[in-house]
Order: C-alpha cells, then structure tokens, then sequence
C-alpha cells in the first residue's frame, strides 16, 4: 500500500513539514514514517471508502480490473464536454491532481531550495524550440495589437534571464502553459502544462534537482490521492517501485548514453530514427519505443544521455571539443519523454559557435548572445510536461483525457 513507501529513506530539499511525521536521519536524508492515528477528515473517510470498496470485491478473487473506473474520453465530443465533464468524476480526480501538482511544486521550489518564481508573460519574440535542425517542435505565431509574435513555447529563455537580475540567486521557476504547433496524439499536447526551473551549476546539478523533483512530487501524490489513483489504475506499484528504484541507485535514477543505447540488442529498427528524415548527418533519436524500450529495461525509469547535437536544440553545451554531443539528458518515465534537461553555453563566443553550427541566424539572438558577454553564467535548466508524468501516475496511455480544459489543435472546446 502507499504508507508503506514512507518507510523509505530518500535524499530531497523538500520541506519537512508538508509531510507527516518525518524524522533526520544522518547524511541528512530524510525518514519517512506512518502517521499515528488521528480523527479522519471527511476527504479521508472518502478516500477509504473508496478503498473499503475495492477491498470488498476482491475478497472473492476477482480480478480488480472488473471494478476499475476508465476515462470518459469526453474531449472527443467537444460540443458536449463542458457539461459531460461537470459530471465525471474522472476530472474530479484530474482536478484534484492538477492542483497538487501546482503547490507541491511551489513548496519545493520555494521552501525547499529557495528559488524565486518567475510571472512570465504569455508572448515572446525569441522562440526557444524552432531554432534550426535541432527543433522537435513548431512555433505558434500571432498577431497582437498589430505586432506579429509569438506563444511562449517554453520560458526557459526568460528563467535564463532572470537568474541574472540577482547575483547568486540558486534558481528561477514558473508553471504555466506553453503552446507549440504539432498536432497532438495519445502521447503529446500542442498546448500543455509545464513546470521550467533554472539553476546555477552543471548537468549533474540539474539532473539532482530534478530527480528529486520527481521522487517529492510521487511521494505527495502517492499520500494524497492514492485511493483515488488506484481505483482507475488498480495499483499504486508503479509509483512504489519507482521510489524504491531511487533509493536503489543511491538516490538518483539509471542513465545511458545514445550511444549506448543505440547498440542494445535489444534495439530494432523502429526504435530509432535521423533527426532530420534521411540526413544521418544531423543525428539520430530515439522513437517513443526505444523510449518505452529503455524504460523497461531499467526498471521503471531512467535517463537518455548525450544526444548527438545536432539533433537537440542550439542553446545545449557541448560534452567537449568535438561539438558532437550535447551536455543534456531526457527523463523516460512511462509513455517516454517526461522531462527535458539541459546545461547552457556559458559565454557569447559559445553560444555564438553553437547558433552558426545549427545554420541558426545569430542575429535572432542578439539578446541571448549579450546577455552574456554581460553576465557569464553556468546554468542547466529543466522542465516537465506535467500531464505526462499525470499520466503516468494514473497509468493511462492518452494524454489527452489528462487535459483538464481540452485545448486541442483545430477543436474548439468549452470553457
């Protein structure tokens, strides 16, 4: 059961008083313990009841899956989904997830590691995703009180920014929504929640910070809703073992390079593919297979080092002088990707280097180049799409029943 997983000792910032009982151990690591018995809240007794109900089925040895609840699917009927979704308890659920999500984050950020959050606005005339070959994504472009510009597809550019208002500032973050141009699919949103941090330091600072990110918010997720959970996905399991595969690795996940990756036997030929169709020489990827390939093969979760560079975007250091691989690292976790990390180019002559070896038009980053021939910082930065780790906490394989307020390329849909 979930309160058994706070028996687990893992290493996080998170504040100790957002959870129950917990103690210090040496190294200071934190000890998750059972709550003693208290007066339950009503959203308790519901919690239980729900899994008094399921406990109540199975005592005949039936399959759970009989009594599971499924998702409506309700974003399929955009002209009926404001009023179908008031009536589902499945975007209850969402609801109530959505919002954890949101102030665990900020505690965690806030509390835990003393970062500022940033109010980012909603435009952005510097793209950070369609810059040259290295792009996986599409702008969204619009016009604006007679200017042409753009949705914000990420904000790590302005986190990058901010991190320079005030010397010796840890870390910037925000949550908030970015827009991109593909069409969407079980496995991807054109318009999706993201939770972006900046920090000072190296890969190895980022990928930390970001592990435990993810160890905190499963924790919290897991103790809240974990009735809630289990009555759609049958188990917690996943989320049990993926705590345990933490503390198994010394608190932190398992990693493997492309390279390493690419010559597994247990690689076909629709795992993988070129960057750009039938140009091997901007380099190669992963498919959402290999992706699910390698997160089975190492437990649950791991991550995917070192792409070649060319196919990843400009602004990602590089591992060293022969520019071949980028200083970054993707989080799979479920249906694949789930976060995004990258250490920075630390100078303007880098950055500068890297925009001409994308064929990229170093004057559309002007500022970016400026900013740091002004200020020289090492940052890595990360983001996660928040409903495809949803996703994976409810083990559902459409991320689009994840989506609280459908907003699906094409679909108009209300609210």
């Amino acid at each position: 059961m979930a309160s058994d997983m706070f028996n687990a000792v893992v290493s996080t910032p998170f504040p100790a008083s957002h959870f129950p009982t917990p103690s210090f151990s040496s190294g200071g690591k934190l000890q998750w313990k059972p709550q003693s018995k208290r007066p339950m809240s009503a959203k308790t007794e519901k919690k239980d009841a729900v899994v008094s109900v399921i406990d109540k089925k199975n005592r005949d040895s039936m399959s759970i899956a009989r009594t599971l609840q499924v998702a409506p699917q309700h974003w399929k009927n955009p002209s009926t989904f404001a009023i179908q979704a008031l009536q589902s308890p499945w975007y209850t659920t969402m609801f109530g997830l959505q919002s954890t999500l949101f102030h665990t984050s900020t505690d965690f950020f806030r509390h835990g590691l003393g970062y500022k959050y940033l109010v980012v606005p909603v435009t952005t005339s510097s793209i950070s995703s369609p810059m040259g070959l290295g792009s996986d994504s599409q702008p969204v472009s619009v016009e604006l009180g007679g200017l042409q510009t753009y949705l914000a597809d990420s904000q790590q550019f302005v986190l990058e920014y901010a991190l320079r208002l005030q010397d010796g500032l840890p870390g910037a973050y925000y949550v908030g929504t970015s827009c991109r141009g593909e069409d969407p699919d079980a496995t991807h949103l054109n318009q999706f929640c993201h939770v972006e941090c900046e920090l000072l330091g190296g890969l190895e600072d980022g990928m930390r910070v970001a592990n435990q990110y993810v160890v905190a918010m499963t924790q919290v997720i897991l103790r809240d809703h974990g009735a809630e959970i289990e009555s759609y996905a049958g188990t917690t399991e996943h989320m049990e073992s993926l705590l345990r595969l933490y503390e198994k690795h010394g608190n932190t996940f398992p990693t493997v390079t492309l390279e390493e990756a690419l010559a597994m036997p247990e690689l076909t030929d629709d795992m993988w593919q070129y960057a750009v169709d039938g140009e091997p020489r901007w380099g190669r990827s992963l498919t959402r297979k290999g992706e699910r390939m390698l997160i089975e093969k190492f437990g649950g979760a791991c991550w995917l080092m070192e792409m070649d560079h060319l196919s990843v975007p400009f602004y990602q250091a590089y591992t060293d002088g022969t520019k071949s691989k980028g200083q970054c690292g993707d989080f799979l976790l479920g249906m694949g990707e789930v976060i995004g990390c990258g250490n920075r180019h630390t100078t303007a002559e880098q950055a500068l280097e890297a925009l001409q070896h994308h064929e990229v038009d170093p004057a559309e980053y002007k500022w970016y180049t400026d900013m740091r021939a002004l200020k020289e910082l090492n940052t890595t930065g990360w983001g996660i799409g928040t409903e495809r780790f949803l996703a994976w906490v409810m083990q559902h394989d459409d991320i689009r029943d994840i989506q609280l307020l459908p907003r699906l390329k094409g679909v108009e849909c209300a609210p």
